[in-house]
């Protein structure tokens, strides 16, 4: 039976953890400024409403900034497992080659085009050290 490391799309559950680390700050700066936003807005409008004009104002608002809200930590999810996916993928790699899993290769999301250098030097550090064991342990000679 696969792990749960093994099963594609699980580094949404690993990557969670570095969601306050990269995007708190903008997650709590983003909800100020729509809150502030709200609060202006209302206040602005409230002298020339009716009561029933300054209730469905409130009301719209309050809608408008509890959706603000969740679609700025949906994005904030979204952008650090775009960040912090790659990462952890390469973490899982370079723990497979530790653990004598010398087959192993590193595959990035094709969305992911930067990152194909250090998929081709993953590859390549795991050819030397396939080399290198096939060898007898012998260190590669080089500069």
């Amino acid at each position: 039976m696969a792990s749960l490391q093994q099963v594609r799309g699980s580094g949404v559950r690993l990557t969670l953890p570095y969601v306050l680390r990269f995007s708190g700050l903008w997650l709590v700066v983003t909800i100020l400024a729509v809150l502030v936003f709200a609060a202006t807005s209302y206040l602005s409008l409230a002298d020339r409403l009716s009561e029933a004009g300054r209730s469905r104002l409130l009301l719209v608002l309050g809608l408008q900034t509890v959706f603000v809200i969740l679609a700025v930590v949906a994005l904030a999810i979204f952008t650090t497992h775009r960040l912090a996916g790659p990462l952890i993928a390469l973490r899982r790699a370079c723990e497979d080659v530790r653990d004598g899993k010398l087959d192993r290769t590193l595959h990035f999301r094709r969305s992911d085009p930067h990152l194909g250098e250090v998929e081709a030097a993953f590859g390549e550090m795991v050819i030397s050290l396939r080399r290198q064991v096939a060898e007898g342990g012998k260190p590669p000679s080089g500069s």
